[in-house]
């Protein structure tokens, strides 16, 4: 039997007798990320920082995070869905009416470079969905997107979107600093994630078939960006092939509804 796996939660708390300040900037050095980052992190009670450890290594975070002033706990990880069949696993509400967003886990797939990311310049508005700002790439309506996912990347404070389209292999890649918020009625805020958040459940209300990862509709929910811990191709791969077996076979698609 496999040892069993734990994710590493925050609480929220610190340590008692700790200075807010001090546990901010030492957990900022601790994780290599920017102060603001980890504020917001700090802000959330259940905001995971490593997944699936065992519990040696769940112990050893414990301790470290113990020691730079921080409170968090360990919680048994997600069963990994390798070897299942994609499925919806629920849904997030889009905004205060009825409408919500799948949300899709497929197994994990080897890598591809037929699936690796294409860089869009930039995300601006167009005439019924968004122009990626690429010459060999017409604006997208969007009825014709697949699937939303935002993630942080694993060794930068960066947050990006990955925009998957119907019936296309590779998916766009953007900085989330280079979408034109504005281009979208409704979605600038004053932080960037918020204006992020606002511009899903805005491509959500225009598409409601739209498809989210499981991280992507914990941030819709208010959760800061959940870090990519895989290989960017290999997430690509896993997301692109899993939609595209829903569009090659209808039944199996109509199986994948809520």
């Amino acid at each position: 039997m496999p040892p069993a796996l734990y994710d590493v939660i925050l609480t929220g708390q610190i340590v008692a007798g700790h200075d807010p300040k001090t546990v901010i900037a030492s957990l900022a050095r601790l994780m290599k990320r920017d102060a603001k980052i980890v504020f917001d992190l700090l802000q959330r009670d259940g905001q995971i920082i490593k997944r699936q450890v065992d519990a040696h290594t769940g112990q050893a975070f414990l301790k470290a995070l113990k020691k730079v002033g921080v409170v968090s706990r360990l919680v048994p990880a997600q069963p990994a869905s390798v070897g299942k069949p994609a499925k919806v696993i629920g849904a997030v509400p889009v905004d205060d009416g009825d409408r919500a967003l799948r949300t899709i886990a497929p197994p994990l797939q080897p890598a591809d470079v037929a699936y690796a990311p294409i860089q869009a310049n930039r995300i601006s508005g167009a005439p019924g969905g968004l122009d990626v700002n690429r010459i060999d790439t017409p604006p997208i309506r969007f009825e014709a997107l697949a699937l939303l996912c935002v993630h942080q990347a694993d060794d930068a404070d960066n947050v990006f979107i990955l925009i998957f389209r119907l019936g296309q292999k590779r998916p766009y890649l953007c900085d989330a600093n280079r979408i034109i918020f504005s281009d979208f009625p409704g979605t600038k805020a004053t932080s960037v994630n918020a204006s992020l958040r606002h511009f899903v459940r805005f491509a959500g209300r225009h598409h409601p078939a739209l498809y989210l990862d499981p991280p992507t509709a914990e941030f819709l929910q208010g959760r800061p960006p959940a870090v990519l811990e895989i290989d960017l191709v290999r997430f690509t791969t896993t997301m692109a092939k899993a939609l595209a077996s829903a569009e090659d076979a209808p039944s199996s698609q109509q199986a994948l509804d809520p």
